[in-house]
């Protein structure tokens, strides 16, 4: 069972595999950071709601998603563990979320509030290149998925997604992914079926 000491050493070896943080400044963060659990179908906020944590996934998997006046939902993109979300377009736009953060599996995760990572920028050189190159990344692949639904099919959408994230199709169910491709589920069965004859 993962304890909030394991945890927090896992955090802070992502963190410096990203970028190499200082001893002050880990003891800085160190403090604002608390494991929190999800269950499947549980939300770190929903749009409408003002988005003020930052997570930090440990186990699990969650969707970010918007949902339309008529009340479709859209998946924007999948978190998995080792990975940040929080909808860094609502945190960082100070008003109430345009998306929602769901769990798809049960989920352990650290969370800490956007506030004082943001605050910890301006102390601290660090973190200001550790959060450029996490945005960097976050930047890289909005616009790879924007590249992928101008320029490609639902077949190659689906491919590029599998050979990017090659365990997705078992960890989560058809309709997600088919959402996140921007298709119906019985047309990514379509292309299943037409990827094994």
């Amino acid at each position: 069972m993962l304890n909030n000491g394991s945890a927090l050493v896992t955090l802070k070896r992502a963190l410096n595999q990203i970028s190499p943080i200082t001893d002050s400044a880990w003891k800085a963060l160190e403090p604002h950071w608390g494991l929190k659990r999800l269950a499947k179908g549980e939300y770190l906020h929903k749009v409408g709601e003002p988005a003020t944590e930052i997570a930090f996934i440990l186990d699990g998997a969650l969707r970010e998603y918007f949902l339309t006046l008529e009340g479709l939902e859209f998946n924007k993109a999948f978190v998995f563990s080792g990975e940040f979300t929080g909808s860094l377009f609502d945190l960082m736009s100070d008003d109430v979320s345009t998306a929602s953060v769901q769990a798809v599996k049960p989920c352990l995760m650290l969370v800490a509030p956007f506030l004082v990572m943001h605050r910890l920028y301006d102390q601290y050189d660090c973190f200001q290149r550790l959060g450029r190159i996490i945005i960097e990344g976050l930047f890289l692949k909005k616009a790879r998925r924007e590249y992928e639904f101008l320029t490609m099919d639902a077949q190659a959408r689906y491919l590029a997604l599998i050979e990017q994230y090659p365990k997705l199709e078992n960890e989560l169910p058809q309709y997600q992914l088919a959402s996140y491709l921007g298709i119906t589920p019985v047309a990514l069965s379509r292309i299943r079926t037409q990827l094994k004859a």
